[in-house]
């Protein structure tokens, strides 16, 4: 081997020789060693070629070997990252003693020759066709373009190789696949739901056609700074991204972060021709998604269906444990009634988001029209059980209600249908138990089920019919005996072979039957049923009793007396069947006037809406006119979740048992469904005028709460309506009148809403608001945004942090959130909604801190976040997840959140510290015990009521008081920040106060965050 190396040594090219197997250098000439820094031979001998050539650990990407021949050249050319020069390369192959070498020798070329060099553009067509290869060599589109990207980041060192995909509607763009390097942090859940204009100047480019490369992102810091925001904490120096173009228009980008300097030239002009590859894997993608949702989707909510169900659970036929929870929608036949299939299909899908929320599994499958079943595999009966008591809470506390049923088996080998059976069993009972407790008549148990009693076959007689045997029976008597002067009962049997019954001497006369003998009593009763809705309730119950071989009919509806009275009565009856199951023999039970909790509510001791029906039909037949005050008993639900349900109890007693004993005479109350109740005026009070009458009744409630020391600021919501009005059954105007009691409440209305067509028209907008709402929430929180309002140094103006604020827009509009938040809150969505606020704040804080490390962002915490008991957990992980320092973080509390809540809020405080957040005590000032929280609570920052700016400029009195919460505030160790400041005057007075920071208007409205980031990149860096 000497000999033949000899030939290469006085050379003015460099040439190596190494082990084709091994990549161990044997040689290096001269040249190449006096280049590389070397003496003698035995310094590289044995070293790695591409350690000591290409200062890599890892062997060449681009490595000839595999296409080395004896007594053949290759030539290419390429550029050295240890000696930083482009080299024209020709490799060859020789063999000694049994072991094949490599021989390559390096000629220093210009640029031009080595751009235009046709290795250049076989090199690039390797890469192409090493790309394809990827695309064509799996059936699954997702893994395919996963390998294209890991290929790609591998030739050309990069740190990250990504896809960013834009949302319909072309205003977000979403980071949907993404390769890194290793010991590079992923960035892809970090990069969701930008803004496309955050990044707008890249489209034009990308619609040319053409790649977009930065060289080096510092020298975008100025020109560019919200893009500058948004790469700079990705530690990305460089990137180029090319565009994804699907039938003519851009999709989405394909982008690279830090690739290899020396290798951009190669890298640009593959990206637009990889795009059209990702943009082919895309489609394929999306078709595959679209065939998956016919087949094992739900199309409404793209849960899994039945069908995924079992194929699913033929892969799990080993499992060691399965655990089912059946959930079954309530009332959503009652909504596609009333509300039509959309709202139907809203409540649907509104059940589906918090099952997937709230169950820690992806096995949730829509199995039926209002069923849903969620299976966990492979856990412990105790977690198993625990998720179970989180669903039951969650579904507590939500506007809308499921029936659940569950069934655990660690059988091993389980029959799945067997199992949801169980669990079907016991959801029946539990919705059936939610009807008792609610009073809630539509549907009650139309509902199939199981048998609840047994038909076995008789093979001796029953005690009963023993006992009949030793005595001296008369049926006759017997049945008389249960109904003579029975006036809340009456009682039936009959031969269902026959359809012959006999019925009770009181049915007989209080429902006008001609005899106590009826034929077809089935169709004869129905006919006595007030609604077309009751009738085919009752029907769809008789037959399904009938058709699934069910012993027991049991249901509430209104059925119309001799007299035209309508009568809310429950029918409960038992059928016997024939010994082997084929035939109904005989039909037995009672029908009974609905018991005194269905028409008296146990808590208030008011009497229900329906007992109301009955006083206003009185009133149409009298001919008398009269006011129908409702209204709403605000933050119960707040009540019962930090003060306990026995607590609010006792206060909606005391409530009740006031406005009777002071009121009855003017009105007669009722309660309505939730938090409602209805006072019909005494026809003969009515001159006493609208708004005092509505006063007496919030006056009395508001010294209910204050007696229970409960501080409300909106004690009560009215809605005011005549009746009779119109038309408008007593059905009707119950359902008007809660309409206006939610205007009322959703817009702080003073005093009361009466019925208008201005009214109405708002009740409509706020009943698609609403809807609305819990869409955008489901939907990823769709047209929400946060904007940030800048807090300025009271010493030089400049902006050192800003407060978080949430918009929302509907239809088009920015709707005020007075308005949204208490829908939210109404709805149980503001949880998801706070949590959403706190991750955008983080994420918002860490790409402020690319221009400014000091600057901070405040989020508001209300009281119901307190009471979200995964909240702090929520806050750690998204801490972690953006790797952001708490100290950026400032938690702001008001003081009504520190009055009603002290322990919790004790707690809320400590975990925050824990995570370096501060605190901020908002609308200091406002309250009656301000001073008191100065040393109660730990807080950084004293936030002073925009009340006190408005009165700051009224005398020297107010201005010294001013001075004096600013200097007691200081002497606590509190920075004072001034709310409100709107005119110069203001600021002037201000500034004087000796406060530390300035927020308002004379400074800064709430701007976008792409604004702020402007804002930030043109000041210069201030410590908080």
């Amino acid at each position: 081997m000497d000999r033949i190396l000899e030939f290469f040594e006085q050379l003015d090219e460099m040439v190596y020789a190494a082990d084709m197997e091994t990549h161990e250098l044997v040689y290096m000439n001269r040249h190449l060693r006096e280049s590389l820094g070397y003496q003698t031979h035995e310094e590289y001998v044995g070293k790695k070629c591409y350690e000591v050539l290409q200062g890599s650990d890892i062997p060449c990407v681009f490595c000839t070997n595999h296409a080395l021949e004896m007594g053949k050249f290759i030539s290419w050319v390429h550029k050295n990252p240890v000696l930083g020069k482009r080299y024209l390369i020709k490799d060859s192959v020789f063999q000694h003693e049994g072991r094949r070498y490599r021989i390559e020798m390096a000629i220093d070329v210009d640029s031009h020759i080595t751009s235009t060099a046709p290795y250049y553009y076989a090199r690039t067509e390797t890469i192409l066709n090493e790309c394809l290869q990827r695309v064509l060599g799996s059936m699954d589109p997702v893994h395919a373009l996963e390998r294209v990207l890991s290929y790609l980041g591998e030739t050309f060192r990069c740190d990250r190789v990504y896809v960013f995909e834009i949302e319909e509607g072309g205003e977000l763009v979403d980071n949907t696949y993404e390769w890194c390097r290793k010991g590079v942090s992923p960035q892809k859940d970090l990069l969701q739901k930008l803004a496309v204009s955050s990044i707008g100047w890249w489209m034009p480019i990308f619609e040319e056609n053409q790649v977009l490369v930065i060289e080096d992102l510092e020298a975008l810091k100025e020109k560019e700074p919200v893009t500058y925001a948004i790469l700079k904490p990705q530690n990305i120096s460089s990137l180029a991204a090319g565009p994804i173009r699907v039938g003519g228009h851009v999709v989405g980008f394909l982008g690279a972060d830090n690739p290899d300097p020396h290798m951009v030239g190669m890298l640009t002009p593959l990206l637009n021709v990889v795009g059209y590859f990702i943009a082919t894997l895309l489609r394929r993608r999306d078709l595959l998604h679209r065939l998956n949702l016919l087949s094992f989707r739900d199309p409404l909510t793209e849960a899994f269906n039945r069908n995924a169900m079992f194929e699913h659970s033929k892969q799990r036929q080993n499992a060691r444990s399965v655990g089912v929870i059946y959930c079954d929608i309530t009332g959503l036949k009652q909504t596609n009634d009333a509300l039509g299939h959309s709202a139907g299909d809203q409540l649907i899908q509104h059940c589906y988001a918090l099952l997937r929320e709230t169950l820690p599994t992806r096995w949730i499958y829509r199995t039926g029209g209002d069923e849903f079943v969620a299976l966990f595999w492979d856990g412990t009966e105790e977690e198993f059980q625990g998720y179970l008591r989180s669903l039951h809470s969650r579904i507590q506390q939500d506007e809308h209600h499921m029936a659940v049923g569950y069934a655990w088996s660690e059988e091993g080998q389980v029959n799945l249908e067997t199992l949801i059976s169980r669990a079907d069993k016991v959801m029946y009972q539990d919705k059936r138990d939610y009807y008792t407790a609610n009073y809630m008549v539509p549907g009650v148990d139309r509902r199939r089920s199981a048998r609840l009693i047994q038909q076995e076959p008789q093979k001796t007689c029953s005690l009963f019919q023993e006992f009949l045997k030793q005595i001296n029976f008369d049926a006759e008597s017997l049945f008389r005996s249960f109904s003579q002067d029975n006036s809340s009962s009456y009682f039936y049997f009959g031969d269902m072979q026959k359809d012959l019954f006999y019925i009770s001497d009181n049915m007989r006369e209080d429902f006008g039957f001609q005899s106590n003998i009826v034929s077809g009593l089935f169709s004869v009763w129905a006919q006595r049923i007030t609604t077309p809705e009751f009738r085919d309730l009752y029907w769809q119950d008789v037959s399904g009793m009938l058709r699934e071989g069910r012993c027991v009919h049991d249901l509430r509806y209104q059925v119309r007396d001799v007299h035209g009275h309508n009568q809310w009565i429950r029918c409960y009856g038992l059928l016997k069947w024939s010994e082997d199951g084929s035939k109904p023999l005989f039909f037995s039970g009672r029908i009974a006037h609905q018991d005194k909790d269905f028409v008296i509510d146990p808590i208030t001791n008011l009497p229900r809406e329906h007992t109301a029906f009955m006083q206003l039909h009185e009133l149409v037949e009298k001919g008398e006119e009269t006011l129908i005050i409702g209204f709403s008993l605000n933050s119960i639900s707040e009540i019962n979740s930090t003060k306990g349900r026995a607590y609010a109890d006792h206060l909606l007693r005391r409530i009740a048992d006031t406005l009777v004993e002071r009121l009855s005479w003017k009105m007669t109350f009722y309660r309505l469904e939730g938090m409602r109740c209805m006072a019909v005026v005494n026809p003969l009070c009515c001159a006493e005028g609208r708004e005092e009458l509505v006063g007496q009744i919030r006056d009395i409630v508001r010294e209910c709460y204050e007696g229970m020391g409960i501080s409300v600021q909106s004690i009560c919501s009215f809605g005011l309506m005549e009746y009779p009005y119109h038309n408008f059954a007593p059905e009707d105007l119950v359902e008007t009148l809660i309409s206006l009691i939610r205007v009322a409440k959703q817009e702080a209305v003073p005093n009361y809403v009466d019925y208008s067509v201005q009214n109405i028209a708002r009740v409509k907008e706020m009943s698609n608001m609403a809807l609305a709402l819990s869409q955008d929430v489901l939907h990823g929180m769709q047209h929400f945004r946060i904007v940030v309002q800048p807090v300025v140094s009271a010493k030089d103006g400049n902006a050192i942090g800003g407060e978080v604020l949430l918009r929302w827009t509907f239809q088009g509009k920015m709707i005020s959130p007075a308005i949204f938040i208490p829908i939210l809150e109404q709805e149980n969505m503001i949880h998801l909604v706070g949590r959403w606020v706190f991750e955008q704040a983080v994420c918002t804080c860490v790409r402020i801190h690319a221009h400014n490390p000091a600057f901070y962002l405040t989020f508001n915490v209300s009281l119901h976040q307190l009471s979200d008991d995964y909240f702090l957990d929520f806050m750690r992980e998204t801490l972690e997840k953006y790797h952001l320092n708490g100290s950026n973080l400032v938690a702001e509390l008001t003081e009504s959140c520190l009055d009603e809540e002290p322990e919790k809020l004790q707690f809320f405080v400590s975990e925050c510290q824990k995570m370096g957040m501060r605190i901020a005590l908002d609308d200091f000032g406002s309250g009656y015990s301000s001073l008191r929280m100065l040393l109660q609570y730990p807080s950084s920052i004293i936030k002073l009521d925009r009340s006190l700016v408005r009165e700051v400029t009224e005398s020297d009195e107010k201005m010294n008081f001013i001075r004096s919460i600013v200097y007691a505030c200081h002497q606590f160790g509190k920075t004072v920040c001034m709310e409100g400041v709107e005119s110069s005057d203001q600021n002037s007075i201000i500034r004087d106060t000796g406060c530390d920071m300035i927020q308002g208007y004379y400074y800064y409205r709430p701007m976008e965050v792409e604004d702020v980031y402007r804002l930030i990149s043109n000041r210069p860096e201030q410590e908080a």
